[in-house]
C-alpha cells in the first residue's frame, strides 16, 4: 500500500511540474509556451492505393507522388489563455519544396462542437495566404496545410521525403506579439515514388486502357476477361493467374486491381 501511495504522489508531482498545456511524451502532442494547446484531432485529404499511398504502424502514412496532386491536412488547437488571441501567421517544414511544396496554411475559428456527427475540418485546397483571425478565449482554431506535389521523377528509386507534424503560429495578444511551436506526431507523413502509369493498346469494345504498376500484356488480358462483372457494377474475376476486384467508376469507366493489393491496377473506358 505504501508503494502505491508513493507512485500516486510521484505521478501528481510530475503532472504539476509540467508546463501549462505541455503533453506527456507518449501522447505525441507538444504545445510549446504560448496561448494554444493541441487537442489531437487530425483530418487529412483523400488517399488511394491506386496513387501509391500506404499506411502502417512502422512507416506511418506514405503518399505516392503524382505531379500536380493536391493534398491537405488539418489539426485543431485550443486557446487556453483566457483572452482573445489573434493569429497573424502560420508556417511549417518544407523539406523539399521542388517536389512537395507547402504552398499555404490557413487558420480559422473552429465551429462549436455539437452532439451530431462532426463536420469535416478540411476546406477546399487553396494556395491563398492566410489572413489574420481572432480566436476567442476558450475557443478552438483549425490549422490547415495545403501541399502541391510536382517533379515526382526526382524521387528516384525508393527515396522518400519526410514531413514532421510540427508548425509555428505567430500571434498577437493586445499589443504583445509572439510565436508558438507545436508538434502533433500523427500529422507527419512521407512522400515516396508514385505509380508508374502507362497507356496500353485498346481491347475490343474499349476507348482507352491505362495501367498502373502493371504491364500492358497482363492488363489487356484482364480487361477482356473481367469486362462483365459478377454483380453487375462490381465483382471479382480470375485472369492472367490473378484474382481481380473490379467496379464501375462511372457508366463507362471500369477500374480493377489485384485483390487486396490496390497499388496495381488498370482502368478501361468502354465505348457506350
Amino acid at each position: 500500500m505504501g508503494g502505491m501511495r508513493r507512485c500516486t504522489i510521484f505521478a501528481l508531482v510530475t503532472a504539476a511540474l509540467l508546463p501549462a498545456g505541455a503533453a506527456l511524451a507518449d501522447s505525441g502532442l507538444r504545445s510549446g509556451p504560448g496561448p494554444f494547446v493541441l487537442d489531437g484531432t487530425l483530418n487529412s485529404g483523400s488517399t488511394s492505393g491506386e496513387w501509391g499511398d500506404t499506411s502502417s504502424a512502422r512507416t506511418g502514412s506514405v503518399l505516392g507522388c503524382l505531379s500536380r496532386r493536391h493534398y491537405s491536412l488539418a489539426v485543431v488547437v485550443k486557446n487556453r489563455s483566457g483572452r482573445a488571441v489573434t493569429v497573424t501567421g502560420a508556417r511549417g517544414p518544407d523539406p523539399m519544396p521542388r517536389v512537395l511544396d507547402r504552398v499555404a496554411m490557413q487558420v480559422r475559428v473552429a465551429p462549436h462542437p455539437t452532439p451530431r456527427i462532426p463536420a469535416p475540418l478540411i476546406k477546399r485546397w487553396s494556395a491563398a495566404p492566410m489572413t489574420a483571425v481572432t480566436i476567442p478565449a476558450g475557443r478552438s482554431a483549425i490549422v490547415q496545410s495545403n501541399f502541391l506535389l510536382r517533379h515526382c521523377r526526382a524521387l528516384v528509386g525508393k527515396r522518400r521525403i519526410s514531413v514532421p507534424g510540427s508548425f509555428v503560429l505567430s500571434y498577437r495578444v493586445a499589443a504583445r506579439a509572439g510565436t508558438q511551436h507545436l508538434l502533433q506526431e500523427n500529422a507527419g507523413f512521407s512522400v515516396g515514388p508514385g505509380p508508374i502509369v502507362r497507356s496500353c493498346t485498346s481491347v475490343a469494345g474499349s476507348v482507352s486502357v491505362v495501367a498502373g504498376n502493371l504491364g500492358c500484356a497482363l492488363v489487356r488480358e484482364a480487361a477482356t476477361a473481367c469486362r462483365h462483372m459478377s454483380h453487375g457494377t462490381w465483382g471479382t474475376c480470375l485472369a492472367g493467374g490473378r484474382r481481380w476486384g473490379c467496379h464501375l467508376h462511372s457508366s463507362s469507366v471500369q477500374e480493377c486491381s489485384f485483390l487486396y493489393r490496390t497499388s496495381r491496377w488498370y482502368r478501361v473506358r468502354w465505348a457506350k
